[in-house]
């Protein structure tokens, strides 16, 4: 089992892309740059269960395992979901990005303000992207507005 799939302790699948509710995932430019965001927030009081930050390339060995799993039908989704501009667009910006070096880091939120204290200790950092996946969607933080395909 890797990291990703041993951290992620609500998660789940749509539209064949995985999608991690609870969480804020937030992407920098280096792998350097996430785990000081990662050490940033356990100052802040986030431990080690609620904080990971990992190299691009285990975000891309985590993303190949989920498309094994979900098989041909979880790929027919993740066409339909680039069709309509929805959660593949952006693991494909993810999955880029982790291909030229970016680290990642995700933070269990199970609540609104442990997802505004997190946001305030990665916001000064300037993530090249960030999001947080809830159940009612996924609520854009940084850089997605810019980075449009």
């Amino acid at each position: 089992m890797s990291r990703l799939s041993a951290f992620f302790k609500t998660s789940d699948t749509e539209f064949g892309v995985f999608y991690p509710k609870h969480y804020l995932v937030a992407i920098f430019p280096t792998l350097a740059e996430a785990d000081r965001a990662k050490e940033d927030l356990k100052r802040g009081g986030r431990s080690d269960e609620d904080v990971i930050s990992v190299p691009g390339e285990e975000v891309i060995h985590f993303a190949e395992d989920h498309w094994i799993k979900d098989g041909l039908w979880g790929a027919a989704m993740r066409e339909l979901s680039r069709i309509f501009g929805t959660e593949a667009l952006y693991e494909d910006q993810d999955l880029e990005a982790a291909k030229e070096g970016a680290g990642f880091v995700a933070v269990y939120c199970p609540t609104e303000s442990a997802k505004l204290e997190a946001w305030r200790v990665l916001d000064p950092l300037r993530p090249l992207a960030a999001r947080y996946y809830s159940f009612g969607g996924i609520e854009h933080l940084a850089g997605d507005q810019t980075r449009n395909p």
